[in-house]
C-alpha cells in the first residue's frame, strides 16, 4: 500500500511537472510567434521604405537639373571611376557608418539593409532605364521635386521599422555628440563638403542642388508632421540588441 501511495504522489508529480513545462514551452511559444510577427512587420516597412528612397533617388539622377549634395559625390565617384551608381553610393554609405562608428555610434540591421538595398534597387532602375531622363529645367526640377518627395516619404518608412537609421544620419548624429554641435549644422557643413568633393570629381552640380539642400531637410519635417510622426521618441535598435532580443539574452 505505502509503494503504492509513493507510486501516485510521484505520477503527481510527474504530471505536474510535464504541465508546467508545457506550459513554459506553449508560453516560449507564444512570445517567439509575437516576436517573430513583429519583426516581419517592421522589415516590410524598413524594405518598403528602401525601395520607395530608391526610386526618389533615381528620379533625382534622371531629372538632370544637379543633384542633392551625397549623390554629387556618389555621381562623381561613379563618373571618375566607372563604377555604378548604387556600388558608390554603397561605399559612401559604408564610409559615412564606419565614421559615425569610431565616434561611438551605433547601428542596426536596417542601416546594412539600407545601404545594401539602395545600392541594388537603384542600379536595377537605371540599368533597365525605367525612369526617362529629363531635358527641359521644368521638367526637370519637377521630376526632382517627386524624388525629394518619395525620398523624405521613404526616409519616414524605414525610420518607422526602428530597426536603424541611415548611414547618413547617424553620421550627423555622431558629429553632433563629438563636436557639441547641432545636427543641423553638421549636416550643413558635411553637404558642402561632400559637394565640393563630388564637383571635383565630376558629379553633376545645378539649380537641383540648391533645390536639394535646402528644401530636403523641411519636406522630411513637413512629411512627418504630416503623418504624426516624432523620430526623436523612436528607439532605433542598433545590432546587439536585436541579436539580445532573438536571442533571448534581453
Amino acid at each position: 500500500f505505502t509503494m503504492q501511495m509513493t507510486k501516485t504522489a510521484e505520477s503527481e508529480r510527474n504530471a505536474r511537472g510535464s504541465a508546467v513545462s508545457l506550459f513554459y514551452l506553449l508560453n516560449c511559444s507564444q512570445e517567439v510567434y509575437i516576436m517573430f510577427r513583429e519583426y516581419i512587420h517592421r522589415l516590410f516597412w524598413l524594405i518598403l521604405g528602401v525601395a520607395v528612397s530608391s526610386i526618389g533617388i533615381a528620379m533625382m539622377l534622371q531629372a538632370n537639373v544637379g543633384l542633392e549634395p551625397w549623390s554629387v559625390l556618389q555621381q562623381g565617384m561613379a563618373l571618375r571611376t566607372g563604377m555604378t551608381y548604387g556600388t558608390a553610393s554603397a561605399i559612401a554609405g559604408a564610409a559615412a557608418i564606419l565614421t559615425a562608428v569610431l565616434f561611438g555610434e551605433s547601428f542596426g540591421f536596417g542601416t546594412i539593409i539600407n545601404i545594401a538595398g539602395c545600392a541594388v534597387i537603384i542600379d536595377a532602375i537605371q540599368a533597365a532605364h525605367l525612369i526617362p531622363q529629363m531635358h527641359g529645367l521644368v521638367s526637370g526640377i519637377a521630376m526632382l521635386i517627386g524624388g525629394l518627395e518619395l525620398l523624405a516619404l521613404g526616409t519616414w518608412l524605414y525610420m518607422k521599422s526602428a530597426l536603424g537609421s541611415g548611414p547618413r544620419d547617424a553620421l550627423m548624429v555622431a558629429l553632433a555628440r563629438k563636436f557639441g554641435r547641432s545636427a543641423g549644422a553638421c549636416r550643413a557643413v558635411v553637404d558642402v563638403l561632400v559637394t565640393v568633393i563630388g564637383f571635383f570629381l565630376g558629379g553633376p552640380v545645378g539649380v537641383g542642388t540648391i533645390i536639394s539642400a535646402v528644401g530636403l531637410g523641411p519636406l522630411i519635417n513637413l512629411n512627418f508632421a504630416a503623418v504624426r510622426f516624432k523620430p526623436a521618441e523612436v528607439h532605433q535598435e542598433n545590432v546587439a540588441e536585436t541579436i539580445a532580443r532573438i536571442t533571448g539574452k534581453r
